[in-house]
């Protein structure tokens, strides 16, 4: 179902891999991540911007860190930023680092610190596990790559800089160096322990501290994510916090990466001011004399969520959002343009994955299930429609909504349409014949983005 922004932050949760309980007995510490592949990155944006110009010499800023919606965890514990600072600061950006970011040629520095709380009782304290990111812009992509290379020595050689401190058993795993999937950029993780950890935060006194650090290089700029969390296993079973936050530090490090491209600098990508997006629809509600608004450029963006997931969306172009709203009758449409045909298709792939890997959701607690289903459809250049709907205790309901997808080329529009009107229980292929009629405009003129023709 398409859900507002603070819902889908709340269903994130349900999805956030759960870090396994401490293992009782023993001093010896199994960190599960090891043996485990460390990262798998890819591209992301998430931007629902009004249209800007792509700025690459944009100057490194606060917009650049994560965000509190940017970082994750597991179920029922997140981090949240604490402070933001410009600069070195004070203290050291890493416990490893034996210099300031500065003082390994930074022109420019920005670091956010986060802390852990429990989401499910805020009122629980949380102590000993901590989160930062440190960002910085070099003079030069060779600078960069230096620094970048001089942080991952001393992160696997830190017993120096923790000898010194109530700290100093330390062990450093190999680095795992990943494809970052942007150009001129460079990622890798580092796992590493040390302790003992104060009787005040492990009565046990099995417990270590358990460090995560994620090294990216994206041209003249770099990003160091640290985590530090106390326990005696590390095992997430399908990729650790750090490294399911590396891809968004990526996206976040690159100038101007919250911004889509230019479309007018892009051959074939600008929607015309008047396309005819809200073609088909009903003039009138039956409750509201004027139920539409747009097509406009700066709308919310429509928002997909299957199982707490949401879709991941490459660098656009261009935008139009029209919305229809009437009594039990709900609609939303976007047309999106991408600057290549394989990313309005990786577009697409993101949308349909969600929901095919998720046929269904009962976390709610409250004996409903969320149901999905995704079937294939013959328009534009691919075309494709989610079914959602809801049960309780095996009955159907009135809650359910419909959702179309075509590309065509390097456009792709998505349609949605909730409230009764859009229930699909009983009646899916009635609800799918309507949308794809109401659409066909919509969808003839998409072809001109297509390079065959649809």
């Amino acid at each position: 179902m398409p859900l507002s922004a603070a819902a889908v932050r709340r269903r994130g949760d349900q999805i956030r891999r759960r870090r396994t309980a401490l293992v009782a007995g023993g001093a010896a510490l199994a960190v599960a991540a090891v043996t485990t592949p460390i990262l798998a990155l890819a591209g992301h944006d998430s931007s629902d911007r009004d249209l800007v110009t792509k700025d690459p010499a944009a100057a490194l800023g606060e917009h650049d860190l994560l965000t509190d919606d940017d970082t994750v965890y597991s179920e029922g514990s997140d981090w949240f930023a604490i402070d933001t600072v410009e600069g070195d600061g004070q203290a050291a950006f890493h416990p490893c680092a034996r210099s300031s970011l500065t003082g390994l040629g930074a022109t420019g520095v920005f670091q956010r610190r986060f802390e852990m709380r429990n989401t499910e009782d805020p009122s629980v304290e949380v102590t000993g596990d901590h989160f930062a990111e440190a960002i910085a812009q070099f003079p030069d992509a060779a600078t960069a790559a230096a620094a970048y290379d001089t942080i991952a020595q001393w992160v696997r050689d830190c017993t120096e800089q923790l000898a010194a401190t109530d700290t100093p058993d330390y062990r450093a795993y190999e680095p795992r160096p990943v494809d970052a999937e942007v150009r001129d950029s460079q990622a890798l993780v580092i796992d590493a322990t040390y302790g003992p950890v104060p009787k005040s935060i492990d009565p046990s006194g099995e417990g270590a501290y358990i460090a995560e650090t994620g090294l990216v290089r994206v041209g003249d700029r770099i990003a160091v994510l640290a985590s530090t969390v106390v326990g005696q296993d590390y095992d997430f079973t399908d990729g650790t916090p750090v490294e399911r936050m590396i891809p968004v530090a990526a996206d976040r490090l690159r100038p101007g990466a919250d911004e889509p491209f230019d479309p007018t600098a892009v051959a074939g990508t600008r929607l015309p001011d008047d396309f005819p997006l809200a073609s088909g629809w009903p003039a009138t509600g039956s409750d509201s004399p004027d139920p539409l608004t747009g097509p406009m450029r700066g709308l919310d963006p429509i928002t997909l969520s299957a199982c707490g997931a949401v879709p991941s969306e490459p660098r656009r172009s261009d935008r139009l959002s029209a919305e229809w709203v009437d009594v039990e009758d709900v609609r939303f449409r976007q047309l999106t343009t991408y600057p290549t045909e394989d990313a309005a298709a990786r577009a697409v792939a993101g949308i349909l994955e969600v929901y095919r890997d998720c046929p269904q959701d009962s976390s709610s607690g409250d004996g409903s299930v969320q149901r999905w289903e995704v079937r294939d459809r013959d328009a534009g250049t691919e075309a494709h429609v989610v079914l959602g709907w809801t049960e309780i205790d095996g009955a159907s309901t009135t809650f359910g909504d419909t959702t179309l997808v075509v590309r065509a080329g390097n456009a792709v529009l998505v349609e949605t349409r909730g409230g009764h009107a859009g229930n699909p229980q009983g009646r899916e292929q009635e609800v799918i014949d309507e949308i794809t009629a109401a659409a066909a405009e919509v969808v003839d003129r998409m072809c001109a983005f297509a390079a065959a023709g649809c």
